[in-house]
């Protein structure tokens, strides 16, 4: 993170012209974060599939979209060393073909790279610059190719609005903000309330989690159109998330202003908003494919543990299962 630090004035004193100043600059930064979002449901493009792919969608950042790259594929190095991924080229392909026709039909112009995550549980993630992740217990509930369609067009929606790199900017930009609260007199309007109390260790992880909110909301919506414009049901997505949300206790307990998403039942409005204003006839869910079909049998193979077979002097034995080498792993 970007890491600021206003030294007192000449002399040893913050001046009442230098505390002015800094107060100004933080009145100016604080509104225009706090509304940066705001214009991106209002353009009209945003709202219109048939301008994917002729539009800008990512969000203003400033870090690089090459240093996006060089991190995500960083924290994709790390993943690879403490994750578990199934390495079977079936499903691997499967998953592959259905993230390309999303990628296809999306806004987001680099290179999308998916792992299939060895996991019970049902989740799908990404990480910056188009390393996505979804679990093996996602593919296996899934009733159709629609549902693992919905969930990787969420996270080629990241990829495409560049979350990572947008909400860091933002929380960097409010800690440049808050720099005058600390230099500001004890009596001051700007020292009262809940930035005075918790500045240091509150003001900022607070508005992390509501740029992260806004985040989901916006990956939610152009996933939607993502997922519709490669001819999947967007219908099928607000199926999967009440299916996640059933089996997401994590959060119950959690006030919504400290959750890191925001309420399922927000999303779901959303996107049947979504839905009924600018997707209309949406096609039905597919029927499951062969591929979709051998895909899921794969999968519960390999979740199986390897049958015992007698050796050749009578004591059982363990079958080993067949190691099919990744060139493309990290």
């Amino acid at each position: 993170m970007l890491r600021a630090h206003a030294g007192p004035a000449a002399g040893g004193k913050t001046t009442t012209r230098t505390v002015r100043q800094q107060l100004l600059v933080g009145l100016l930064i604080v509104p225009s974060v706090l509304a940066a979002e705001r214009p991106f449901y209002a353009r009209k493009d945003i709202s219109n599939p048939d301008k994917i792919g002729h539009r800008t969608v990512a969000q203003r950042s400033i870090i690089s979209p090459e240093k996006e790259i060089a991190i995500g594929k960083h924290f994709a190095a790390e993943a690879g060393k403490e994750v578990q991924f199934v390495r079977d080229p079936l499903v691997e392909g499967y998953v592959a073909a259905v993230a390309g026709s999303v990628v296809r039909n999306s806004d987001w112009k680099g290179a999308v790279t998916v792992k299939v995550v060895s996991s019970s549980d049902l989740n799908a993630f990404s990480l910056p610059a188009g390393f996505i992740y979804v679990t093996s217990g996602l593919l296996l509930s899934a009733e159709n190719e629609d549902e693992i369609a919905g969930a990787i067009g969420h996270q080629v929606a990241h990829a495409a609005l560049r979350t990572w790199a947008s909400v860091m900017t933002k929380v960097q930009i409010m800690q440049v903000a808050m720099i005058p609260l600390i230099y500001a007199p004890s009596g001051s309007a700007a020292c009262s309330g809940f930035l005075a109390s918790r500045r240091e260790s509150f003001g900022v992880p607070m508005m992390f989690l509501k740029f992260g909110r806004q985040a989901e909301l916006q990956a939610d919506y152009l996933g939607l159109q993502y997922m519709y414009k490669a001819g999947y049901d967007p219908r099928v997505y607000v199926a999967l998330l009440r299916k996640l949300t059933a089996t997401d206790t994590s959060s119950q307990s959690v006030p919504a202003a400290l959750q890191d998403f925001p309420p399922a039942s927000q999303r779901i409005a959303q996107a049947e908003e979504e839905i009924r204003m600018i997707l209309p006839n949406p096609p039905l869910p597919a029927k499951p494919s062969p591929e979709f079909i051998l895909m899921k049998s794969r999968l519960r193979d390999l979740a199986q543990p390897p049958a015992p077979v007698p050796s050749p002097e009578g004591r059982p034995t363990l079958r080993r299962a067949p190691v099919h080498e990744d060139p493309t792993a990290w």
